[in-house]
Protein backbone atom coordinates (compact mmCIF):
# COMPACT_ATOMS: atom_id res chain seq x y z
CA UNK A 1 0.00 0.00 0.00
CA UNK A 2 1.47 3.59 -1.01
CA UNK A 3 1.28 6.73 1.15
CA UNK A 4 -1.88 7.58 -0.33
CA UNK A 5 -3.34 4.17 0.27
CA UNK A 6 -4.79 4.05 -3.45
CA UNK A 7 -7.15 0.67 -3.57
CA UNK A 8 -5.18 -2.15 -5.46
CA UNK A 9 -6.29 -4.37 -7.79
CA UNK A 10 -5.89 -8.54 -6.79
CA UNK A 11 -4.98 -10.97 -9.54
CA UNK A 12 -8.28 -12.10 -11.20
CA UNK A 13 -10.53 -10.28 -9.54
CA UNK A 14 -13.70 -10.03 -10.82
CA UNK A 15 -15.18 -6.63 -11.08
CA UNK A 16 -11.84 -5.18 -10.80
CA UNK A 17 -13.13 -1.23 -12.57
CA UNK A 18 -14.77 -1.22 -8.80
CA UNK A 19 -11.09 -0.83 -7.51
CA UNK A 20 -9.75 1.30 -9.98
CA UNK A 21 -12.80 3.49 -9.93
CA UNK A 22 -11.88 3.80 -6.33
CA UNK A 23 -8.24 4.50 -6.51
CA UNK A 24 -8.85 7.45 -9.33
CA UNK A 25 -11.35 8.84 -7.12
CA UNK A 26 -9.00 8.77 -4.07
CA UNK A 27 -6.16 10.10 -6.50
CA UNK A 28 -8.47 12.86 -7.43
CA UNK A 29 -9.13 13.65 -3.61
CA UNK A 30 -5.23 13.89 -3.09
CA UNK A 31 -4.60 16.00 -6.16
CA UNK A 32 -7.37 18.40 -6.09
CA UNK A 33 -9.16 18.48 -2.71
CA UNK A 34 -8.83 21.79 -0.57
CA UNK A 35 -9.45 21.17 3.47
CA UNK A 36 -11.26 23.13 4.95
CA UNK A 37 -9.67 25.86 7.17
CA UNK A 38 -7.71 24.43 10.59
CA UNK A 39 -7.74 26.42 14.11
CA UNK A 40 -4.32 26.94 14.86
CA UNK A 41 -5.93 29.35 17.59
CA UNK A 42 -4.85 27.59 20.74
CA UNK A 43 -1.41 27.28 19.10
CA UNK A 44 0.49 23.79 17.64
CA UNK A 45 -1.83 21.83 15.37
CA UNK A 46 -1.71 18.08 13.93
CA UNK A 47 -2.84 16.27 10.62
CA UNK A 48 -4.25 13.09 10.98
CA UNK A 49 -3.29 10.58 8.09
CA UNK A 50 -6.53 10.99 6.26
CA UNK A 51 -6.16 14.43 6.44
CA UNK A 52 -3.08 14.65 4.63
CA UNK A 53 -4.06 12.17 2.03
CA UNK A 54 -7.17 13.08 0.88
CA UNK A 55 -5.98 17.07 0.79
CA UNK A 56 -3.84 18.58 -1.68
CA UNK A 57 -3.49 22.16 -0.30
CA UNK A 58 -3.97 22.63 3.33
CA UNK A 59 -5.37 26.42 4.90
CA UNK A 60 -4.10 27.00 8.34
CA UNK A 61 -6.02 29.86 10.00
CA UNK A 62 -7.49 31.42 13.64
CA UNK A 63 -5.57 33.75 15.58
CA UNK A 64 -2.85 31.98 17.81
CA UNK A 65 -0.67 34.53 19.79
CA UNK A 66 2.65 32.98 18.67
CA UNK A 67 4.25 31.46 15.68
CA UNK A 68 3.27 27.31 15.93
CA UNK A 69 3.79 24.25 14.25
CA UNK A 70 1.63 21.88 11.91
CA UNK A 71 2.78 18.42 12.51
CA UNK A 72 1.79 16.33 9.56
CA UNK A 73 2.11 12.34 9.25
CA UNK A 74 5.48 10.91 8.19
CA UNK A 75 4.21 9.88 4.75
CA UNK A 76 5.98 11.00 0.95
CA UNK A 77 3.76 13.59 -0.57
CA UNK A 78 4.02 17.07 -2.14
CA UNK A 79 1.17 18.52 -0.68
CA UNK A 80 0.38 22.88 0.03
CA UNK A 81 0.27 24.96 2.71
CA UNK A 82 -1.67 27.97 2.61
CA UNK A 83 -1.18 30.22 5.83
CA UNK A 84 -3.74 32.66 7.34
CA UNK A 85 -2.93 32.58 10.41
CA UNK A 86 -1.25 36.23 11.35
CA UNK A 87 1.87 33.85 12.93
CA UNK A 88 4.75 32.37 11.32
CA UNK A 89 3.86 28.40 10.91
CA UNK A 90 6.75 25.57 11.42
CA UNK A 91 5.53 22.65 9.32
CA UNK A 92 7.29 19.42 10.60
CA UNK A 93 6.84 15.14 10.98
CA UNK A 94 8.31 15.59 14.62
CA UNK A 95 12.03 14.85 12.87
CA UNK A 96 14.29 15.96 10.38
CA UNK A 97 14.17 19.10 8.45
CA UNK A 98 11.56 21.58 8.55
CA UNK A 99 10.08 24.03 6.26
CA UNK A 100 8.75 28.06 7.40
CA UNK A 101 5.40 29.34 5.78
CA UNK A 102 5.30 32.83 6.78
CA UNK A 103 1.54 34.53 7.19
CA UNK A 104 -0.42 35.43 4.57
CA UNK A 105 1.82 33.05 2.16
CA UNK A 106 1.16 29.53 0.14
CA UNK A 107 4.26 27.28 -0.21
CA UNK A 108 4.79 23.81 -2.04
CA UNK A 109 6.48 21.14 0.20
CA UNK A 110 7.58 17.99 -0.11
CA UNK A 111 7.92 15.06 2.50
CA UNK A 112 9.77 12.44 2.36
CA UNK A 113 8.67 11.00 5.46
CA UNK A 114 10.78 12.35 7.74
CA UNK A 115 11.88 16.08 6.15
CA UNK A 116 9.64 18.60 5.11
CA UNK A 117 11.24 20.59 2.13
CA UNK A 118 10.25 24.07 0.22
CA UNK A 119 9.75 23.48 -3.32
CA UNK A 120 8.81 26.82 -4.23
CA UNK A 121 6.62 29.62 -3.24
CA UNK A 122 3.65 31.05 -5.18
CA UNK A 123 2.84 34.23 -3.91
CA UNK A 124 7.07 35.01 -4.38
CA UNK A 125 8.40 36.70 -7.20
CA UNK A 126 9.38 35.63 -10.42
CA UNK A 127 11.23 32.62 -10.93
CA UNK A 128 9.59 30.24 -8.33
CA UNK A 129 11.58 31.65 -5.52
CA UNK A 130 10.84 31.39 -1.71
CA UNK A 131 8.55 35.26 -0.86
CA UNK A 132 11.05 37.42 0.87
CA UNK A 133 10.62 36.82 5.00
CA UNK A 134 12.19 39.87 6.93
CA UNK A 135 11.37 43.74 7.95
CA UNK A 136 12.96 46.91 7.59
CA UNK A 137 12.25 50.20 10.41
CA UNK A 138 13.34 53.76 10.58
CA UNK A 139 13.37 56.38 12.92
CA UNK A 140 10.11 58.41 13.90
CA UNK A 141 12.33 61.47 15.14
CA UNK A 142 15.70 62.42 15.20
CA UNK A 143 17.62 61.09 18.21
CA UNK A 144 20.23 62.34 20.14
CA UNK A 145 23.59 60.40 20.92
CA UNK A 146 25.43 61.40 24.05
CA UNK A 147 29.28 62.03 24.70
CA UNK A 148 31.12 59.27 25.23
CA UNK A 149 27.19 56.87 25.76
CA UNK A 150 26.65 53.67 24.04
CA UNK A 151 22.75 54.86 22.65
CA UNK A 152 20.52 52.07 20.75
CA UNK A 153 18.59 53.61 18.33
CA UNK A 154 14.62 53.18 18.62
CA UNK A 155 12.83 52.36 15.60
CA UNK A 156 9.61 53.86 15.57
CA UNK A 157 8.43 53.20 11.78
CA UNK A 158 7.84 49.95 9.95
CA UNK A 159 8.47 50.23 5.86
CA UNK A 160 7.54 46.57 6.19
CA UNK A 161 7.47 43.70 8.23
CA UNK A 162 6.43 39.77 7.09
CA UNK A 163 6.41 38.24 10.44
CA UNK A 164 6.32 40.27 13.65
CA UNK A 165 9.80 41.26 14.37
CA UNK A 166 9.37 44.58 15.45
CA UNK A 167 6.95 45.71 17.15
CA UNK A 168 6.24 49.75 17.40
CA UNK A 169 5.03 49.90 20.85
CA UNK A 170 7.10 47.73 22.99
CA UNK A 171 10.92 47.23 22.57
CA UNK A 172 10.80 49.26 19.97
CA UNK A 173 15.18 48.99 19.78
CA UNK A 174 14.69 45.36 18.93
CA UNK A 175 14.26 43.33 15.82
CA UNK A 176 13.11 39.76 16.99
CA UNK A 177 13.71 36.15 15.18
CA UNK A 178 10.25 34.42 15.42
CA UNK A 179 9.69 30.81 15.28
CA UNK A 180 11.39 28.53 12.35
CA UNK A 181 13.77 31.16 11.62
CA UNK A 182 17.33 29.79 11.63
CA UNK A 183 19.74 32.09 9.63
CA UNK A 184 19.71 36.16 9.44
CA UNK A 185 21.53 38.83 7.60
CA UNK A 186 21.25 42.13 9.35
CA UNK A 187 21.91 46.07 7.31
CA UNK A 188 21.88 49.11 8.90
CA UNK A 189 22.49 52.96 7.62
CA UNK A 190 23.17 55.82 9.83
CA UNK A 191 23.24 59.71 8.90
CA UNK A 192 25.06 61.36 11.68
CA UNK A 193 24.69 65.42 12.14
CA UNK A 194 27.51 67.48 10.71
CA UNK A 195 30.59 67.67 12.77
CA UNK A 196 34.39 66.63 12.15
CA UNK A 197 35.24 66.36 15.90
CA UNK A 198 35.53 62.73 17.66
CA UNK A 199 34.82 59.30 16.46
CA UNK A 200 31.38 57.63 15.48
CA UNK A 201 30.70 53.94 15.70
CA UNK A 202 27.73 51.85 15.46
CA UNK A 203 27.43 47.97 15.71
CA UNK A 204 24.98 45.22 16.13
CA UNK A 205 23.80 43.66 19.36
CA UNK A 206 22.55 40.54 20.41
CA UNK A 207 20.45 39.99 23.13
CA UNK A 208 21.94 43.11 24.59
CA UNK A 209 25.27 41.85 23.90
CA UNK A 210 28.69 42.65 22.03
CA UNK A 211 29.98 39.55 22.40
CA UNK A 212 29.27 37.31 19.61
CA UNK A 213 30.71 35.46 16.49
CA UNK A 214 29.87 37.74 13.39
CA UNK A 215 29.41 40.57 15.56
CA UNK A 216 29.79 43.62 12.71
CA UNK A 217 31.20 46.75 13.76
CA UNK A 218 32.21 50.42 11.76
CA UNK A 219 33.94 53.27 12.91
CA UNK A 220 35.42 56.12 11.46
CA UNK A 221 36.33 59.98 12.46
CA UNK A 222 36.84 63.37 11.21
CA UNK A 223 34.16 63.25 8.41
CA UNK A 224 31.48 65.98 8.26
CA UNK A 225 27.95 64.63 7.70
CA UNK A 226 28.83 61.19 8.22
CA UNK A 227 26.99 58.05 6.79
CA UNK A 228 27.65 54.76 8.06
CA UNK A 229 26.59 51.28 6.89
CA UNK A 230 26.53 47.72 8.16
CA UNK A 231 26.44 44.47 7.60
CA UNK A 232 26.34 41.44 9.40
CA UNK A 233 27.76 38.20 7.74
CA UNK A 234 24.70 34.85 7.67
CA UNK A 235 24.13 34.41 11.43
CA UNK A 236 23.11 31.38 13.42
CA UNK A 237 19.59 32.07 15.26
CA UNK A 238 16.88 30.92 17.69
CA UNK A 239 13.86 31.58 18.34
CA UNK A 240 13.52 35.08 20.51
CA UNK A 241 16.74 36.17 19.75
CA UNK A 242 16.70 39.97 19.53
CA UNK A 243 19.09 42.67 17.59
CA UNK A 244 19.43 46.23 18.00
CA UNK A 245 21.91 48.74 16.41
CA UNK A 246 24.03 50.88 19.04
CA UNK A 247 25.60 54.17 18.44
CA UNK A 248 28.91 55.52 20.22
CA UNK A 249 30.60 59.02 19.81
CA UNK A 250 33.40 61.13 21.41
CA UNK A 251 32.65 64.80 19.50
CA UNK A 252 33.02 66.15 23.56
CA UNK A 253 29.07 67.08 23.47
CA UNK A 254 26.07 65.26 22.39
CA UNK A 255 25.29 64.14 18.70
CA UNK A 256 22.11 63.40 16.40
CA UNK A 257 21.56 60.19 14.61
CA UNK A 258 19.40 62.12 12.04
CA UNK A 259 15.47 60.86 11.05
CA UNK A 260 16.01 60.43 7.04
CA UNK A 261 15.30 58.18 4.12
CA UNK A 262 19.21 57.11 4.76
CA UNK A 263 18.48 56.30 8.36
CA UNK A 264 16.86 52.31 8.37
CA UNK A 265 17.62 48.97 9.86
CA UNK A 266 17.05 45.75 8.31
CA UNK A 267 16.68 42.03 9.04
CA UNK A 268 15.99 39.38 6.25
CA UNK A 269 15.87 35.44 7.52
CA UNK A 270 17.70 33.72 5.20
CA UNK A 271 16.44 29.88 6.32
Amino acid sequence: MGSLNLPQIAENQAAAYVSSNDADAALEQALCNSSPVYDAGAGNISLTDGQFRENWLHTVGGSPGAGFTMTIPALNRPFMVRNISGQSMTVSTGSGETAVVPSGEIRLLYCDATHVRTLTDVSGGAGGGAAFSGCMVSLSDSQSVSNTTISTLNWGSENRDTNGFHDTSSNTSRLTVPVGVGTVLLRAQIRWDSNVAGERQILFLKNGSASYPGRAFSKMKDISEQMMSLVSPPLAVSSGDYFEVAAWQNSGGSRTIQQHDTTWFSLQALS
